[in-house]
């Protein structure tokens, strides 16, 4: 015999729709960008720079969900960026890009992300 079973929420607890985020943790020292709402695989194909391939994927699914750039502190002070600052992720990624041109990093993210960043904003708040 089967048994329902129901989950209790607080009252006024809303699911919401996921949306695409971006965001610098400061602990792990990178920038972790998440576009759709799945559980990963992380390869990492260079020192900078993992990419996050769906576990489940549907035929439309795009190959790669998401992204972490390592190293931020480093890689930021190289290429002049500062760590104070909230940025929006496409110029983060136009500033990266031409930092290291030709790069893996820079071709991969040419290509999964395609300039499509929308409104993605990622709060550095390194200093903290």
């Amino acid at each position: 015999m089967a048994t329902e079973r129901q989950n209790a929420y607080p009252a006024d607890f809303e699911l919401a729709e996921f949306r695409p985020v971006a965001y610098y943790d400061k602990h792990m020292d990178c920038i972790r960008v998440v576009t759709h709402d799945r559980s990963v695989t992380e390869h990492r194909i260079s020192e900078f720079f993992t990419l996050h391939e769906p576990n489940h994927r549907l035929p439309f699914d795009p190959d790669y969900v998401g992204f972490t750039i390592k190293g931020i502190r480093s890689l930021f002070s190289d290429a002049g960026i500062a760590l104070d600052r909230s940025y929006k992720l496409a110029d983060i990624i136009d500033r990266l890009v031409k930092y290291r041109p030709g790069s893996m990093m820079s071709e991969t993210l040419r290509l999964i992300f395609k300039g499509d960043t929308g409104d993605l904003s990622v709060e550095m708040n390194a200093a903290a």
